[in-house]
């Protein structure tokens, strides 16, 4: 077994296991959406779309609004420094 192959290996298996214990540390959230909204959410998502997958269009949308809630405290003098 050559050298370089024996380091494909180990780079896959370090991989895996750093996509996997993410998977791990990300809590996992239920909600429940009116159809129409997730059938128009879905024209985003695959290859054709902006997101790779339906969670990770819900966490973008949610990343987005809490920097526009985060902006319009700011405005009004309410933002917590942390």
């Amino acid at each position: 077994m050559s050298n370089l192959y024996r380091n494909r290996i180990v780079l896959l298996s370090e991989y895996l296991n750093m996509l996997f214990a993410a998977r791990r540390a990300m809590p996992k959230v239920s909600l429940d959406m009116p159809q129409q909204l997730l059938d128009d959410l879905k024209l985003h998502v695959g290859d054709e779309g902006k997101f790779v997958s339906v969670a990770d269009a819900i966490r973008t949308a949610c990343r987005k609004i809490l920097d526009q809630l985060d902006a319009i405290d700011e405005r009004h003098g309410r933002l917590r420094g942390d």
